[in-house]
């Protein structure tokens, strides 16, 4: 009484980390437990109280964000009166949370990561690191089960290409105090793994939920990391640090994977151009060889023509030696004649069997390096609808896992349910029809 007295009951500003909250906000009394660190220490601890009245008006103040900023780990600037209880000791009893205080704070922490990248340079350094022309191996950090994460993985993978991307997934939570460690750890994780791509992804939410993105020591880790670090962080309106010191920022993690598969439709277009080109090349050089084929035949003829018109000539001169020397000389000016004309076959033969075998033998080679492209374009369609049936809900199904429906409606988290609503629980084998009851302690 004496400390209320002395407070004079007034609402005092107060900054602590909530170690503990029940639950009910809104409809019944809260109690929290509120800590004081320093150097990993605790150094005070209090009760805290938030009565039903209070706890709907901070709900309706804080909107979507109350969960967020009202848990486990979270540090908040709240106002409060200082009260005594005979039975429960020294309480803050809470009427309101500061949300401007505790916005203006975070973006002064942003501004001194910032500040502390600019001095060392880092803005730079990941952008510096060459992606490979087809980024096959890509790492993926998120919360598996969020609806962004969703998105990047459904967008990658369900492409109507079926491209050839490997996902693997590091998972981390996304926002809390202890976010930016573990973020950390999944990158430090993604980079040993030795992928061609990370991709740090992360739906929208309020400018808290995406304040563990500012942390410097993850932003330090995402400029010194030796793979590029692509980010696809809440909405278009949103910048983090972390947007600042990645390889490459997109807006949200669906652009995030148009970009993934952009690289691929750019690279299959190439290849598909490239073929074209091959083809056309083909066609030229086929033209070519068949007009050198042709030149080569008139050519013969032409020789055939004059060597037959020099011969006759001879030949004429010959019947007039003839008349004067005889039949014997005749035949064997004939002989020779025809001797000649062989050797002109031949030749000729010869020349054109040359050039068409040549020309089989190109065209053969060409009609087997494109086989073995289609072959390999094939295999990589058959790898990436592997992919697709592993990833699909069926197969979740089979493991053991279930979902739960309100109609067509697939429900992610218990605060989506209602208390006495009937929902369907659907697994491998069936279904069935549940009923959600009040929790024990309500």
């Amino acid at each position: 009484m004496a400390l209320e007295r002395a407070t004079e009951n007034k609402s005092w500003l107060v900054k602590a980390e909530i170690l503990k909250i029940s639950e009910g906000l809104g409809h019944k009394t809260v109690y929290l437990d509120l800590v004081e660190e320093r150097g990993g220490r605790q150094t005070a601890k209090m009760r805290g109280v938030i009565w039903a009245k209070n706890g709907a008006e901070i709900r309706e103040e804080l909107g979507d964000d109350t969960a967020a900023i009202l848990c486990a780990g979270s540090e908040v600037v709240f106002s409060a009166r200082i009260q005594f209880h005979e039975r429960f000791g020294l309480s803050l009893f809470i009427d309101r949370v500061d949300l401007r205080h505790m916005l203006g704070e975070m973006e002064r922490r942003k501004q001194a990561t910032l500040e502390q990248l600019k001095k060392v340079g880092a803005l730079n350094w990941n952008k510096r690191i060459p992606l490979p022309i087809l980024p096959q191996k890509v790492a993926v950090i998120g919360s598996p089960g969020t609806s962004g994460f969703r998105d990047f993985v459904t967008k990658t993978i369900g492409h109507p290409s079926q491209f050839n991307i490997q996902l693997t997934v590091f998972a981390s939570g996304v926002q809390g105090s202890n976010a930016p460690e573990h973020l950390k750890n999944a990158l430090l994780d993604a980079q040993a793994s030795q992928p061609d791509l990370i991709v740090m992804v992360r739906g929208g939410g309020s400018k808290l939920d995406l304040d563990a993105f500012n942390d410097f020591s993850l932003c330090e880790a995402i400029a010194s990391s030796t793979v590029p670090v692509w980010t696809g962080i809440g909405h278009e309106s949103d910048l983090v640090v972390a947007d600042l010191v990645a390889h490459r920022t997109l807006k949200t993690p669906t652009d995030a994977a148009v970009a993934v598969t952009d690289i691929f439709e750019e690279v299959n277009y190439e290849l598909l151009h490239s073929a074209q080109r091959i083809e056309r090349r083909f066609k030229l050089w086929n033209q070519a060889q068949q007009s050198t084929l042709d030149q080569h035949w008139k050519t013969l003829q032409l020789a055939g023509k004059n060597a037959l018109t020099s011969r006759q000539m001879e030949l004429n001169g010959f019947q007039r030696i003839l008349s004067m020397q005889g039949f014997m000389l005749v035949d064997q000016q004939r002989r020779a004649l025809a001797e000649i004309e062989g050797r002109c076959l031949r030749s000729g033969n010869q020349l054109l069997e040359f050039t068409r075998r040549e020309l089989h033998t190109n065209l053969r080679r060409m009609q087997q390096a494109s086989r073995q492209q289609l072959q390999s374009v094939r295999i990589e369609l058959k790898r990436g609808q592997s992919v697709v049936h592993t990833l699909h809900p069926a197969q979740t199904l089979k493991r053991g896992f279930m979902l739960l429906k309100r109609g067509e409606r697939l429900l992610t988290k218990t605060s989506e349910t209602k208390q006495g609503e009937f929902l369907e629980l659907e697994g491998n084998d069936g279904s069935i029809s549940i009923q959600v009851l009040p929790a024990a302690n309500d």
